[in-house]
């Protein structure tokens, strides 16, 4: 059974020949149209005719629309002669004779209907706009459609390369389709992806080509790919037709990854003429002092064009040429004429040059030559790791886990437990997952012979636990690596502190933080990437907030190469935003990495720190408004952590909820997710990690359950005094002043808003005056009320947070037109939840907005609401809106 290439562009095809009953499928060759039109013909439940056609009777007038008819079965006479009849005569006829066919539901399929002779193109054309019903569907392929061309307005589908991803899944899908059993590694897929160029049809022909072997990743990939000729058609526009000069050009460019402008200027008289043919053509591309040929199809099918005798000649020339100038280039082209025994061994090490340059996939073919002409694997185990950690740092995990899976094969301790430390990082990278601690990762000889080594996996075992909240392990994970501490480098060294920076600053105390950021305004060098990350964390959480902002600077500028090192820092730049509630610098740094994940996503590359991005995603949805579109997100966020066991996730992605549904007056469904927050958070010791309990407290007085909420503040009060911060202390204060009663009330809210007088506090302090304006409203004071909601609203827009302000505003409105309304005095048997439901269907809300709005499944509301139905005694939304107008004592949502 074929697999379906194109799923989406399949359905939108049903859906489009349902409505108009005439499509067309376009794109260039190899885009997939024959292969949607056998989908489409193997579901179609009735008769499929295929309508043959040939290039030789393209000269032939009307012979299109002849074999059309005569493939379904329609008359023809005095229809596909043209003598003294005109287009539109032969279009009708054609039309009434479709029309005449007996058979129901017939589909047909005219391929390369642009191949065709031009009147019969007119005529079809015509044919497809006029029809919209009748006893057949009719679908073309072509190339393109143009808004002056023979089939203009006809309903299309334009079918457009496929991304890398996509080019992915479906490598897997057709080695499944033919090998069965057989498993298609993920470099392997990936090679084959980014060689198709897009081209699904391409895709099948280059694994087709590929030796058992390859797919399985056991051997050297071969690079570039081997295509069949059936390749050339898909390259024929960015080829054919070129001069001699740009030929030669792309021979030369296709036998390496890179190739420097210089030699071959020298060497070419008529070169520079040749290289803006090539490049306006797109055939090829400059990189620095670089020309490369990006699209891998032209590349592997120039190089297969030529000779081994060309291809012998033209690798010694250019070794010759960048002998002295280029000596990566010289090394690649001597390894397939006179390699020796360090040939290997230079081209990996190039290989990392080339790597952390920004030529990514250049290196990976670096080491896979290297591989294919070693004959001792083990002598490049050391500096392939050195690969392997280069592609890390980019985000390239596929081919970084295999190389590490090569050097953890070495018989040297050092070499192999290095290759598992990248393993672990790498993995919870990408996944949050960290190896069962059932199982040691190390051996007692390992531990012995490279105590260093297993130092530095110990200590980022007990980093990965203290970003998901598991200090205990990681408290026990660096006494275990600091008992080798004489063995310690600088790196070890940084790596141990950054653990103790994250213990302790999770506690509350900032000394070793601050030791930290001293430490790297003295360091000249390089750093770990990681113990800066925990710097600027420790400094953030102990609320030193532009001593974090400058480390994070200097993480960023370091690693500006490193696509994995600069999203975090990036993350940790969002939160630190947030947590000085400037919404609208969050919700910017946040869109930049949403843009950059997806666009990183769409070519394959591997997810980083995809827990942090979904909670910053879901916080920012949340923040402007669209809690519909938050959903997906929290349920990817939700099955992370439950998958992952990640319980701080859960916790945070709770407060995260909690938030938002106590800020759209909701305190009931609030309250389930702080206390969640609460069941999770038992060990954790510092309120001003995770800052729920203040939203949770005001949730708790909402509802009315004042006692429950005092008693939550007496805990928070024990819990500020071991850790002390400014925001529990604001936290406090605010939730204080809510419990309070008379004017204790007035006067604890105006000392909580000076303590909030701080410009890092300024968002603490708008939810201060919103509490406020709750209170005094309660009161029966409206004036005053007014005036903290305005207050309240120009902090939230200043910062960013309009939304938030405009919620509070129409929230309060809403509320105050309630109060002069009747009321209806069956309404105290509602539930709070029934309550909301009903005042939101008398807003004019449906089921699903409802649903969106607070924060539950559409089957709640509707469960919601039929009881409001039973209770009421009303049977319908109509009767429920009329005897619900106006009723005072339904909550404003």
């Amino acid at each position: 059974m074929r697999p379906v290439i194109r799923r989406k562009e399949l359905g939108d095809l049903r859906t489009l020949l349902s409505r108009h009953h005439s499509v067309a499928l376009t794109g260039g060759i190899g885009t997939g149209r024959r292969s949607l039109l056998r989908a489409l013909e193997a579901d179609w439940e009735g008769i499929a005719v295929r309508v043959p056609s040939s290039p030789l009777d393209a000269k032939i007038a009307y012979s299109g629309i002849d074999g059309l008819l005569t493939a379904v079965g329609a008359p023809v006479d005095g229809v596909a002669i043209p003598a003294e009849r005109t287009l539109d005569e032969v279009a009708l006829s054609a039309l009434t004779a479709l029309d005449a066919l007996p058979e129901e539901n017939m589909l047909v399929l005219v391929p390369n209907a642009d191949e065709m002779d031009l009147d019969s193109q007119r005529v079809l054309g015509r044919i497809l706009r006029r029809r919209r019903t009748g006893p057949l569907s009719i679908v073309i392929t072509a190339r393109s459609v143009s808004d002056d061309g023979p089939f203009a307005s006809v309903p299309e589908i334009a079918l457009s390369d496929l991304s890398i991803a996509e080019l992915v899944d479906l490598a897997h899908e057709l080695s499944a389709a033919r090998f069965g059993h057989l498993t298609l590694a993920e470099e392997a897929a990936l090679v084959a992806a980014h060689a198709a160029s897009g081209r699904p049809l391409a895709l099948s022909r280059i694994l087709d080509e590929m030796a058992l072997s390859e797919i399985r990743g056991e051997i050297a990939l071969t690079l570039p790919v081997r295509v069949g000729p059936a390749s050339h058609p898909m390259i024929a526009e960015l080829v054919d037709g070129t001069s001699p000069d740009s030929e030669e050009i792309l021979r030369c460019l296709s036998l390496a990854p890179l190739t420097p402008v210089r030699p071959l200027a020298d060497r070419m008289p008529g070169f520079w003429e040749a290289i803006d043919e090539l490049e306006s053509r797109g055939a090829i591309e400059r990189r620095g002092a670089f020309l490369r040929i990006p699209h891998g199809l032209v590349r592997a099918s120039v190089q297969q064009s030529m000779s081994a005798g060309q291809r012998r000649r033209t690798h010694l020339d250019l070794a010759q040429d960048c002998a002295e100038t280029w000596p990566q280039v010289e090394a690649w082209h001597t390894s397939f004429v006179a390699p020796d025994e360090e040939t290997p061994e230079l081209l990996t090490a190039h290989a990392t040059g080339l790597i952390r340059q920004g030529f990514v996939a250049c290196g990976i073919e670096f080491v896979e030559r290297a591989l294919k002409v070693s004959a001792a694997p083990e002598r490049l185990h050391e500096r392939i790791l050195d690969v392997a950690e280069a592609l890390a740092d980019r985000g390239q995990f596929v081919f970084a886990r295999r190389y590490s899976t090569l050097a953890s094969r070495s018989s040297h301790p050092g070499i192999a437990v290095r290759a598992r430390t990248l393993d672990v990082r790498n993995e919870f990278v990408r996944t949050q997952t960290l190896p069962s601690s059932l199982l040691m990762p190390w051996s007692r000889r390992e531990a012995a012979e490279a105590p260093a080594e297993v130092a530095r996996l110990q200590l980022t075992l007990a980093l990965c636990h203290c970003e998901r909240g598991e200090y205990a392990d990681a408290q026990e994970l660096v006494e275990l690596a600091e008992a080798a501490q004489d063995s310690f480098h600088d790196g070890e060294r940084q790596l141990a502190q950054a653990v103790r920076i994250l213990l302790e600053s999770n506690r509350g105390d900032d000394a070793s933080a601050l030791r930290g950021f001293i430490a790297l305004q003295e360091e000249q060098g390089a750093i770990e990437p990681a113990f800066g990350l925990a710097v600027a964390s420790g400094l953030m959480l102990t609320e030193h907030y532009d001593r974090a902002s400058a480390v994070l600077d200097r993480v960023r500028t370091d690693c500006e190469p490193s696509r994995t090192w600069r999203r975090q820092a990036d993350c940790l730049r969002a939160e630190l935003e947030i947590r000085l509630g400037r919404i609208r610098r969050a919700s910017d740094v946040i869109d930049r990495i949403t843009a950059a994940s997806e666009s990183e996503a769409s070519r394959g590359s591997g997810l980083i720190r995809q827990d942090r991005l979904l909670l910053l995603r879901c916080w920012h949805l949340f923040m402007s408004g669209r809690p519909g579109d938050a959903g997906t997100v929290e349920e990817e966020a939700a099955a992370l952590a439950m998958t992952t066991g990640n319980r701080s996730l859960l916790v945070e992605l709770n407060a995260v909820q909690g938030r938002y549904l106590l800020s759209v007056d909701c305190p009931a469904e609030a309250v389930d997710h702080l206390r969640r927050c609460a069941e999770l958070s038992g060990a954790e010791v510092n309120p001003n990690v995770r800052r729920f309990e203040g939203d949770l407290i005001e949730a708790l007085v909402r509802l009315g359950r004042r006692e429950h909420a005092s008693m939550m503040l007496q805990q928070l009060r024990r819990r500020a005094d071991r850790c002390p911060s400014r925001w529990t202390e604001l936290a406090v204060s605010r939730s204080e002043a809510m419990l309070a009663a008379g004017t204790t009330c007035t006067e604890l809210f105006g000392r909580a808003l000076r303590e909030a007088s701080s410009p890092e506090f300024a968002f603490e302090k708008a939810l201060t005056h919103a509490a406020f304006a709750s209170r005094l409203a309660d009161n029966g004071a409206g004036m005053k009320a007014r005036e903290q909601r305005t207050a309240a609203a120009a902090l939230l827009h200043e910062a960013g947070a309009e939304r938030l302000a405009e919620q509070l505003l129409a929230g309060r409105t809403e509320a105050a037109e309630i109060e002069a309304l009747p009321d209806l005095p069956r309404l105290g048997e509602l539930s709070d939840e029934e309550r909301k439901v009903a005042e939101l269907v008398r807003m004019g809300l449906k089921n699903r907005e409802i649903a969106e709005r607070i924060f539950v499944s559409l089957r709640t509301v509707e469960l919601r609401l039929t009881a409001v139905y039973r209770k009421l005694d009303v049977g319908s939304r109509t009767e429920l809106v009329s005897r619900l107008a106006g009723n005072p004592r339904l909550a404003a949502v």
